[in-house]
């Protein structure tokens, strides 16, 4: 920010605003990826995984090359408005064109970049508050990440009814106004001058070294493990809700919204919680309760037991989607552009290893082996988090 004036702009509601804009962009579609691509597109399961792969290697890219930038453009705020109008271009070509082709180039060229509208929104925040509130910087994150949440309160419910009695390619219609609103956000930021942060210089490492620490390393290869099983599970849960629990595509939208009502209060408590624990203490517990509620989703026999056990997988998703932010942006040193964007790098590095897990096991009828793997998966990403920082992090003086 500025040195010689303060923004003239309600900043916390705008971040707020932009945040939400994000979430309603995202929940719009995400609960129903796998059902457009499969049964509206008729897209064979070998060929979504490989689309969902080529998606992920894209998203590396852009998210590290996005992240360095961050961290040495003059204006954050450029990157925030670019990536609002790139989702919005993606989201907007799948309403239009409606096609397989539309799908793969939406999904593989243009959401890719569309996406790190999130990370960058963070990375932004994460900037302004360390320098205008620095003593609850870490909790303000927390508290917009529960708001982000909140859009998935109402809006997987209200897609899933535009899905169900109109088409569901309007769900993309929604997806890209939300863009636009967020890039308009971006736009009215620029206007005042005072909105624009600009990063500190990185301080050296008490041991003289840069980088990712080891533990640190390891310890963003546990939350990798993790979401890899939240991916797994994100795409196999609608399919297994239609094809198995007797659900319809109403009912996902209902799930989704079920859990995301819990996860905001849930986010919240969490976040009290990290100023008593470590934060790769919370993401361990949070992924064993995850893996817990996959085990028992295997063992649900209808829908209304499904949205009974949102409530252990929101207590889980409140803890997994929330504080992996703040861990990751500690990651490297005075680099907090590229720090976020390593969440980027694990989300979506996720999402090309659950492709390649989805394309060997998926099959109709064989939706609930994926969650048995999504099990195994939290668990040993529990376990590695464990290890990295309780083994390989000898000096316990850094909170992670």
């Amino acid at each position: 920010m500025t040195e010689t004036a303060q923004p003239r702009l309600p900043m916390a509601a705008l971040i707020s605003a932009s945040l939400l804009s994000i979430g309603v962009g995202y929940a719009s579609t995400a609960p129903y990826d796998a059902i457009i691509a499969i049964d509206a597109l008729k897209i064979g399961h070998g060929d979504f995984a490989l689309i969902l792969t080529l998606a992920s290697i894209v998203g590396v890219v852009a998210s590290v090359a996005l992240g360095w930038l961050s961290d040495r453009i003059g204006d954050r705020r450029l990157l925030m408005l670019v990536t609002a109008l790139l989702g919005a271009l993606g989201m907007g070509l799948m309403y239009w064109l409606r096609s397989p082709m539309a799908f793969v180039v939406a999904y593989c060229v243009i959401l890719p970049f569309g996406n790190s509208a999130f990370s960058q929104t963070f990375a932004y925040a994460r900037v302004y508050y360390d320098q205008t509130r620095p003593e609850d910087a870490e909790f303000r994150i927390t508290v917009l990440r529960s708001i982000y949440a909140a859009s998935w309160v109402m809006v997987p419910p209200l897609a899933g009814w535009i899905a169900a009695v109109y088409q569901v390619f309007d769900v993309y219609l929604l997806a890209a106004v939300a863009y636009v609103v967020c890039g308009a956000i971006s736009l009215v930021m620029l206007a005042d001058p005072a909105t624009r942060v600009i990063s500190a210089p990185p301080k050296p490492s008490p041991d003289g070294k840069g980088g990712i620490a080891l533990p640190m390393l390891v310890g963003i290869c546990g939350v990798l493990l993790i979401n890899v099983a939240i991916k797994v599970s994100g795409t196999a849960t609608p399919l297994a809700m239609v094809s198995h629990f007797g659900g319809n595509i109403g009912d996902v939208g209902i799930a989704a919204g079920i859990g995301a009502f819990l996860e905001i209060p849930l986010m919240l408590a969490w976040g009290l919680l990290g100023r008593r624990f470590r934060k790769h203490t919370l993401i361990a517990a949070g992924a064993l309760i995850y893996a817990l509620y996959q085990v028992l989703l295997t063992q649900a026999s209808g829908v209304t037991e499904v949205f009974w056990l949102q409530i252990p997988r929101a207590v889980a998703i409140a803890v997994l989607m929330g504080v992996p932010i703040s861990y990751m942006q500690e990651a490297i040193r005075g680099r907090v552009g590229l720090s976020t964007s390593l969440l980027d790098v694990t989300i979506v590095a996720s999402g090309m290893l659950s492709a390649g897990i989805f394309g060997l096991v998926a099959a109709p009828g064989r939706y609930l082996e994926l969650f048995w793997v999504a099990a195994a998966l939290a668990t040993c990403g529990a376990l590695v988090l464990v290890v990295a920082h309780n083994v390989l992090q000898r000096q316990p003086a850094v909170q992670h």
